[in-house]
């Protein structure tokens, strides 16, 4: 019979263990050719204070039928049998499954056989003529083979743990140490830096890093120690060196009899993401500037468009003006008044009115495009303008101007982003908002430079405005990312909505973008 395996606890069945039985019934195989023999142990046998079930056999053939039939957990063998020993037949259970207890009952033995059975494998041998210790035996080898199982499998279990972290540990793309509390690198599952691993085992973790780092990771060490904590650590690079690499580090506690015996140190290279992100920072910044070129460019061409219509093209429709005005005088002259002249003095009438609110319109869209008082006397007088001129323009809301600032003069970019950012949003009220009452405030308050823009209308829908394809909002945003501004969009349904912008004072003073004015204004 093969039946042979080359872990028996992987081949073992638990059918063959008393143990792991739900219906708690001992399966018995007596291996007896006597029969009165056989009937004298099943007499032993009913003391044994379990549910049992016995088979009786009597030669090679039934018992090699009845190991794979019956499955029995407890095996009583004759040591002397025709043709057939005890010896034969734990030999064949050994081969078949070692886990299954046998205990030899014969009628003599002398002292070297008895070592032989044990040997042999025999968990116990019984005297028939001293039966009366038949229970006992069979309840310490029943408990010694299921223990022995239990420990097997424990180990068993314990080496496939090992080999599959093995396994694991081996191809994982990232570095993994096992480490004491002062650093001591006691595993690591690869070479490290063209250094073989098994050089690498004695080693201090904090020999692979520089000092920085290096405080860090101790730091990190520390705590997962102290506190049994996974705690994590980035060991960062030299950005100046294309050489350098960053490495994000998991430290966790190995718990042994509820202390922490040593950590579970795992490097991943993350230097492809964060030379990535460093990329797309950069590229960011390279966007933000370009954004805020554009406006500058932006700018500049409206003033330059707003200078030519109001000097050249403005003093062009001033003298035609003035020349319908001489026209007018020389037709109401002394020597035409016989002649009737009155259908053409009224087409020059008709003419002076166009020309006059050409020249308005003309004066206004100059001052839209950049208006003149921003470039010749500052920021809050233009504010002050452009608030008068849209509650003259816009009777359905009023514009109220609180300016609480004292006395400072304003950098001229930093001017014409505030300005431009509070002509969108009194736009935007006057076409979107419905609301009564606008309000812009400029104040400094605690350390903060503080400019706003709210309204008591229908209320923004906040989401909806930010996934909007529209970039007013985000030209607000991207115009006071220069000077380090805080930008606060609010709305509510029916309460209005306020945009608010903070920068920090000593900022401003620092870079010169606002200086305070001894004479400022009177």
């Amino acid at each position: 019979m093969s039946q042979e395996a080359e872990n028996p606890i992987e081949k073992f069945d638990n059918e063959y263990l008393y143990i792991n039985q739900e219906d708690g019934v001992l399966r018995v195989l007596l291996l007896e050719d006597l029969l009165s023999d056989a009937e004298l142990i099943k007499l032993q046998l009913r003391k044994l204070q379990l549910e049992k079930r016995v088979e009786h056999v009597t030669n090679k053939t039934d018992f090699e039928s009845a190991l794979l039939r019956f499955k029995p957990h407890l095996i009583l063998s004759d040591y002397a049998l025709p043709q057939f020993t005890g010896m034969d037949a734990l030999k064949m259970i050994q081969s078949f499954n070692p886990y299954i207890p046998v205990i030899i009952c014969t009628g003599s033995v002398n002292e070297e056989t008895a070592v032989a059975c044990i040997k042999a494998g025999a968990d116990d041998y019984i005297l028939k003529d001293s039966m009366g210790r038949l229970t006992s035996a069979i309840e310490i080898a029943v408990s010694a083979k299921s223990n022995l199982v239990s420990r097997d499998r424990a180990s068993n279990d314990l080496l496939k743990s090992e080999e599959n972290f093995r396994a694991l540990a081996q191809n994982a793309p990232d570095n993994i140490y096992k480490i004491a509390r002062d650093g001591e690198i006691l595993y690591v599952n690869c070479d490290i830096d063209g250094i073989p691993k098994d050089q690498v085992i004695g080693k201090t973790i904090y020999s692979f890093v520089n000092q920085e780092n290096g405080k860090k990771m101790r730091k990190a060490i520390e705590t997962a120690f102290d506190g049994a904590l996974t705690v994590s650590v980035e060991i960062e690079g030299n950005p100046d060196d294309p050489e350098s690499q960053w490495y994000f580090c998991r430290i966790g506690p190995v718990m042994e009899h509820d202390q922490v015996k040593s950590l579970v140190f795992i490097s991943s290279n993350i230097t492809e993401r964060v030379k990535a992100e460093r990329e797309l920072y950069d590229l960011n910044q390279k966007l933000h500037h370009l954004t805020q070129h554009l406006e500058n460019i932006r700018d500049e061409e409206k003033k330059k468009i707003a200078m030519e219509i109001h000097d050249q093209l403005g003093q062009e429709l001033t003298g035609n003006k003035l020349g319908l005005f001489w026209i007018k005088q020389q037709l109401q002259s002394e020597d035409l008044k016989s002649q009737n002249v009155e259908p053409i003095v009224e087409k020059v009438d008709y003419l002076v009115d166009l020309t006059t609110q050409t020249i308005q319109t003309v004066r206004r869209i100059a001052h839209e495009l950049r208006p003149v008082v921003l470039d010749d006397i500052g920021l809050i007088p233009a504010i002050e303008w452009h608030v008068g001129n849209y509650n003259k323009n816009h009777e359905s809301t009023t514009c109220h101007l609180n300016i609480e600032i004292g006395d400072f003069t304003f950098e001229k970019e930093f001017s014409t982003g505030l300005y431009r950012i509070m002509q969108e949003a009194l736009t935007n009220i006057n076409r979107h908002a419905e609301a009564s009452n606008a309000w812009v405030t400029m104040k400094a308050e605690n350390n903060l430079f503080i400019f706003s823009i709210e309204d008591d209308g229908k209320g923004i829908d906040i989401k909806s405005a930010l996934k909007s394809k529209s970039l007013g909002l985000f030209g607000m945003r991207e115009r006071i990312k220069k000077w380090n501004g805080h930008f606060d969009l609010k709305g509510k349904k029916g309460e209005g909505t306020s945009i608010t912008l903070s920068f920090d004072m000593e900022y401003l003073q620092e870079h010169k973008i606002i200086e305070q004015e001894i004479n400022y204004r009177t």
